[in-house]
């Protein structure tokens, strides 16, 4: 897998097992190769265009204009994290903090926490290793630990003085992680990873399944290889703001939507995957910023990315391979000012694949040299689309307790914990989702790759999927980079009587058919796992499942893949038509086929 094709970058590309798809990790083993308020005081529960809106004299996303976001029409699924509705504030409580300590004591739902003190060195706190509370924890990393902040609604940190900083020494870690969060607002802080040797793998604010961040007249500085990190949030907006000096890129952004720049300075990167890069996010924006001495593969790199407008920049002084890498969906751009830029390449970084051209905010593409003659837009204006549901009607469970589904819609609509999902004869093309590529909903989301996204279905447990026959009911995916099926963290899983593989393509595969990532307790029964997928089966993390009177053929590489899982029985499978070996294990216990024992390594 190419460097700068979709998912992270560089390193990080290898075995970052606890926070990324496996999807991208087999495609690069197997091809070697996301406003704050005047006084943070105002309603935190209201989504994140109305905390803005709620202060005039506060710098907002701007209200919309004819040539905002000229693809806003199209009504995809929202984001699973789609900010909650309006409801009444509940009392917010001001705490002052001067120090680490105090910093994380306070940390609660509802809270102002105002920074008295100059530095708060997280890594310095007491009980460092082994600190939590309620809302927050230690996570363990490489070196060290990180702090998250999980499950924490309408929380503001905000500082009494310029020069207030954050910062943490683990370079593997990411400053500030925030899990399952709503309605965060950082304000006038540095944030950073402290003065050290070597350079750093975590990140500086990361975000995953969160809404409602606002990040305010903030500084986020490298080494953290990127100053905002989000994964599956909504509403992440920063204005007013420094992203400076990290080593990968300033903004990386994953099955996200309505992410923000409003007012930024960005300058220092060293972009292995572009200074903004996003994949299979919906309805963001870069407007009013100064992006300037940057370097390496780009500015923007869009990888199933709807509805993105670049507006108002300023782009002076980097030196990229190309300024954009844009795919599927076109990237608007208007009143922006591009000088003194060297281009590798040209305006496009196409080393590996093809990037679609800039469109105006009519749709018409531009020419390089219409791009080069763009004058500044002053004050752009901006509105995050709004997307709508598409409308599902589930049938009630039958007398077994089976939800019968009968198309792709249904199926994803189905997914939940302790459900049992019947397929209806037919075939089941994922690529026919009305919200293909989005943000996907509570259980799944789209993991895109080099060629077009995958399904990954996470956090369930107690979910069977069952059909009548391999024959009747298959489960298909379009693009050859993605795996088929990805279980992400599940448990109690029965998978049984369907076929699955990718569509009938002269192309070759480099995704595997059915993944499964820290899952526990999966049964896979009476199924027909057909190529070009590399893989019938790969596990990685797993403990306690079952494989029973189940055809795999036609994989390119091998029927079974375990890294680093146990207790595995393999029982009266099909296995034929098969490149490489059957069997291939990575420090793994217990891995039995038929009762005999399979050796680490390939076998078959």
């Amino acid at each position: 897998m190419p460097p700068n094709a979709p998912g992270r970058p560089g390193e990080r590309l290898g075995f970052d097992m606890k926070n990324r798809s496996l999807t991208y990790l087999l495609t690069a083993l197997l091809l070697l190769a996301a406003l704050l308020l005047g006084a943070c005081s105002a309603a935190p529960a209201m989504g994140g265009k109305m905390m803005e809106e709620a202060s005039a004299s506060a710098k907002t996303a701007p209200s919309s204009s004819p040539s905002a976001s000229p693809a806003a029409s199209q009504t995809p699924a929202p984001s699973p994290a789609a900010s909650p509705a309006a409801a009444p504030a509940a009392e917010r409580k001001k705490v002052e903090a001067a120090t680490a300590d105090e910093l994380l004591k306070a940390i609660a739902p509802h809270t102002e926490i105002v920074l008295t003190g100059r530095s708060y060195n997280l890594s310095e706190a007491t009980g460092y290793g082994n600190f939590g509370g309620k809302h927050y924890r230690g996570e363990e990393v490489y070196d060290g630990f990180g702090l998250t902040i999980e499950r924490v609604e309408d929380l503001c940190i905000t500082a009494s003085r310029s020069g207030t900083e954050i910062l943490c020494n683990p370079r593997y870690a990411s400053v500030i992680r925030l899990l399952d969060c709503r309605g965060v607002t950082f304000e006038g802080v540095t944030i950073g990873h402290s003065d050290g040797e070597g350079t750093c793998t975590g990140s500086v604010l990361k975000c995953d399944g969160c809404a409602d961040v606002l990040v305010k007249n903030c500084d986020l500085y490298g080494c953290g290889t990127y100053g905002l990190d989000l994964e599956k949030s909504n509403g992440v907006h920063a204005l007013d703001s420094t992203i400076r000096d990290c080593s990968y890129g300033a903004v990386y952004a994953v099955s996200c939507t309505d992410v923000l720049l409003d007012g930024c300075s960005i300058y220092g990167i060293e972009s292995f995957g572009g200074v903004i890069n996003m994949t299979g996010c919906r309805g963001c924006a870069c407007i009013n910023s100064l992006i300037r001495n940057n370097s390496g593969s780009g500015l923007l790199e869009l990888y199933y990315v709807r509805d993105f407008y670049f507006a108002g920049c300023e782009v002076n002084k980097n030196e990229f391979e190309g300024m954009f890498t844009v795919t599927d969906y076109p990237l608007t751009v208007e009143g922006c000012s591009f000088k003194n830029n060297r281009l590798a390449q040209g305006w496009y970084n196409e080393r590996f694949q093809q990037s679609l051209r800039a469109v105006d905010p009519a749709g018409k593409e531009y020419r390089d040299d219409e791009l080069e003659k763009l004058t500044l837009m002053k004050d752009a204006k901006w509105d995050a689309p709004v997307y709508e549901s598409p409308e599902v009607t589930l049938d009630q469970p039958d007398e077994e307790g089976f939800i019968h589904v009968s198309n792709v819609d249904e199926l994803l609509a189905a997914i939940a914990p302790e459900t049992g999902i019947y397929l209806e004869d037919g075939v089941y093309d994922l690529s026919t989702a009305a919200d293909y590529g989005g943000s996907g909903g509570e259980y799944y989301y789209w993991m895109n790759t080099l060629d077009g996204p995958g399904l990954v279905i996470r956090n369930v447990k107690g979910l069977t999927i069952r059909a009548a026959g391999p024959h009747r009911a298959r489960i298909e995916a379009q693009p050859r980079y993605c795996e088929v099926l990805t279980f992400d963290n599940c448990r109690d899983l029965a998978l049984s009587g369907f076929t699955a593989g990718h569509t009938q393509s002269v192309s070759s595969c480099a995704g595997g058919v059915l993944t499964f990532m820290n899952c526990s307790g999966t049964t896979v029964e009476d199924c027909s796992l057909f190529g070009c997928g590399v893989m019938g089966i790969t596990a990685n993390g797993c403990r306690s499942m079952e494989v029973n009177t189940t055809e795999i053929h036609d994989c390119t590489a091998g029927a079974f893949w375990f890294i680093i899982s146990r207790d595995v029985q393999i029982n009266k499978c099909n296995l034929h038509d098969i490149g490489g070996s059957l069997y291939q294990l990575y420090e793994c216990e217990n891995i039995l086929a038929d009762g005999r024992e399979i050796p680490e390594g390939q076998s078959d």
